[in-house]
């Protein structure tokens, strides 16, 4: 996981100095209030040369006691709300003036610095992680001063009072513990999704990749198929109807070039249809996408086709455009081989089961072994069932001579990434 720029540490920072005023504001009236009651209670607790001791670092006036920790405590806010500037001026600077007003607040007032020492470290921990990569050194030094001044202040107060005080300070560091870990398995978790979001974006990137290219070399091998050799059929026989006119034979010239005529015209029509299926990727559902299909044969081959389609699954793009081809290709076959000028398209969805019917009402054909075996071959029948294939489908075909046919496919309703072909 990349670690944060300076900029976003920053900003960091002086988004959650707000927090951390409030906290500080709240400790400096709760070490007021220890301060004012807790002179007469550590006074029954330690000898009279240990409370001498207390008091030559205590202010000579106890009633300007108040004063001097709401000053500390101001001047330790003022170092929050200037941390940003003191961590771009000196890094060190964000952890070490606060500490050293510590340090100086704990030599004058040590009656009242257990409740700055305890409020203190939370602040100095949240600001250790957000502001340095190796935070979990820099809460270990904090730790080790924290240790030193209580060791001080136990020697000035006695270890009774040093006790009850390691005790909260225990909890408190207990908890800044917990968080610490809640925060580290936090980051953890975020760099494993970080890491998993990139390997998704790397595979996206593969995967379209891969799909643009096999998309590239099926238009050029349908290309290839029609406008390529459409044209160098025409190209052949125009050659052979002028060598024929140059011999006066004129009948076989104009028999010749009304072939070239249909050979064009069906090159044309078959490009049209590439060009249609290429167009209809784009679209984002399945109705746009046999909208484009069937204007398409309309067009070309003046086959009128009726669309009823409905409760169609969440399918991939890639579904989509599987379903597609096989539409286009059984409403080519339609209008080449079923001499008619009326097809319809309907859809069903049941048991989570697709069906889409492909319907038109022309000659059909005999079903039977022999002449179904002839029909797959030259409707593409072959070419259907692999496409179907690779829905996890099946492609049905039921015709009668004169009573039209009627291509089903059926499929599973269930979402999914097809590979490319």
């Amino acid at each position: 996981m990349t670690q944060p720029t300076e900029a976003q540490k920053i900003q960091t920072l002086r988004a959650i100095r707000g927090p951390l005023i409030v906290w500080m504001i709240m400790i400096g009236f709760v070490a007021v209030y220890v301060s004012t009651s807790a002179i007469a209670l550590i006074r029954t607790h330690i000898s009279n040369k240990q409370f001498q001791l207390l008091s030559r670092y205590a202010p000579s006036h106890q009633s300007l006691i108040p004063f001097f920790i709401l000053l500390a405590t101001v001047c330790l806010i003022a170092t929050i709300w200037f941390g940003p500037k003191l961590y771009q001026h000196r890094r060190y600077l964000l952890i070490g003036c606060p500490m050293l007003l510590l340090l100086i607040y704990i030599r004058f007032m040590p009656t009242s610095a257990p409740v700055l020492m305890i409020g203190t470290y939370p602040v100095f921990t949240i600001e250790s992680i957000v502001a340095y990569n190796n935070s979990k050194r820099i809460l270990r030094y904090v730790t080790t001063v924290y240790l030193f001044m209580w060791g001080a202040y136990s020697i000035a107060v006695g270890w009774m009072m040093a006790l009850v005080t390691l005790e909260s300070f225990g909890f408190v560091m207990m908890m800044v513990f917990y968080y610490w870990r809640f925060y580290q398995r936090q980051v953890q978790e975020r760099e494993r999704v970080e890491n998993l979001y990139t390997e998704l974006q790397l595979a996206y990137t593969q995967v379209e990749t891969s799909t643009i290219r096999a998309e590239r070399q099926r238009v050029a091998r349908e290309l290839h198929d029609t406008l390529t050799q459409g044209l160098a059929g025409t190209v052949m026989q125009l050659e052979a109807a002028k060598s024929f006119l140059e011999q006066g034979n004129t009948e076989r010239t104009a028999e010749i070039i009304d072939n070239s005529i249909d050979v064009a015209r069906g090159a044309l029509h078959e490009s049209r249809i590439t060009l249609t299926d290429l167009r209809s990727t784009t679209e984002e559902s399945l109705p746009a996408r046999l909208h484009l299909v069937t204007e398409a044969i309309r067009k070309n081959y003046q086959v009128t086709t009726t669309t009823k389609i409905n409760d169609i699954p969440d399918y991939s793009p890639s579904q989509l455009t599987e379903i597609t081809r096989i539409v286009t290709e059984a409403l080519t076959n339609v209008a080449k081989h079923a001499n008619t000028d009326q097809a319809l398209l309907t859809s069903s969805l049941h048991d989570d089961i697709f069906k889409l019917k492909i319907i038109d009402f022309g000659a059909g054909f005999d079903m039977s072994s022999q002449s179904k075996k002839k029909m797959a071959g030259h409707f593409g029948l072959q070419g259907l069932q692999e496409r179907a294939t690779r829905l996890d489908g099946v492609i049905t075909v039921v015709s009668a001579p004169d009573e039209g046919t009627t291509v089903t496919l059926t499929m599973p309703a269930t979402r999914k990434e097809l590979a490319n072909s």
